[in-house]
C-alpha cells in the first residue's frame, strides 16, 4: 500500500497536480480576512505569549473563529500536500534510501501537532498559558527546523540527479 502511495505521487502527472493544489492552498491563506496570514504564529519560526496575544487581537474576533477553523481545514490540507509533494519527490531522487522518507513524515507530524495548539490556544485565548504556549512554539520551531532539513535534502538530491545525468 505504501508502495503504491509512493509510486502514485511520484509521478510527474501527481507532482503537478500536488503543486498545483499546494499553491493554491497558499493562495486560499493569503486570501482569508482579518489579516489572518499576516498574524499566524505558525508562520514564526517561534513566539512568546505576548506574540501570540498580538497576533490574535490583530485578527479580531471574527478573525479568530474563522482562523480556528481555517488551522483545522486549510491548514491540514496544507501538510498533506506538501508531505505528498516531498515524498514523491524524494521516490524519485533517493530510490535506495527509504529512511530519508521519515523526514516529510516527520514534519507532517509537527505540523498536526503545531495545528492542534494553536487552535487550544485560540480557543483559550484569553486565559493563555505560558507552559502552552512554550510547548506550541518548540513544536513551530522544530517543525521549521525539519521542514529546512527536508528542502536541503531535495536540493542535495536535485544536484545529485543533475550531477550524475
Amino acid at each position: 500500500m505504501i508502495k503504491n502511495y509512493l509510486h502514485f505521487v511520484s509521478k510527474k502527472k501527481s507532482q503537478i497536480v500536488l503543486f498545483t493544489l499546494l499553491n493554491l492552498c497558499g493562495l486560499f491563506f493569503i486570501l482569508l480576512p482579518h489579516n489572518i496570514f499576516w498574524n499566524m504564529i505558525d508562520l514564526y519560526f517561534s513566539y512568546s505569549s505576548v506574540e501570540v496575544s498580538k497576533s490574535f487581537n490583530q485578527m479580531g474576533e471574527n478573525g479568530r473563529h474563522l482562523y480556528f477553523y481555517s488551522t483545522l481545514i486549510l491548514d491540514t490540507i496544507y501538510p498533506i500536500l506538501y508531505t505528498s509533494l516531498i515524498l514523491g519527490a524524494y521516490a524519485n531522487l533517493f530510490k535506495n534510501q527509504s529512511y530519508i522518507l521519515l523526514i516529510p513524515l516527520l514534519a507532517f507530524t509537527l505540523d498536526i501537532l503545531e495545528n492542534i495548539n494553536i487552535s487550544y490556544m485560540n480557543l483559550n485565548y484569553l486565559m493563555l498559558n505560558e507552559t502552552q504556549v512554550m510547548v506550541a512554539s518548540n513544536i513551530t520551531s522544530l517543525k521549521w527546523i525539519v521542514i529546512s532539513i527536508m528542502i536541503f535534502l531535495l536540493i542535495y538530491g536535485l544536484f545529485k540527479k543533475k550531477i550524475n545525468a
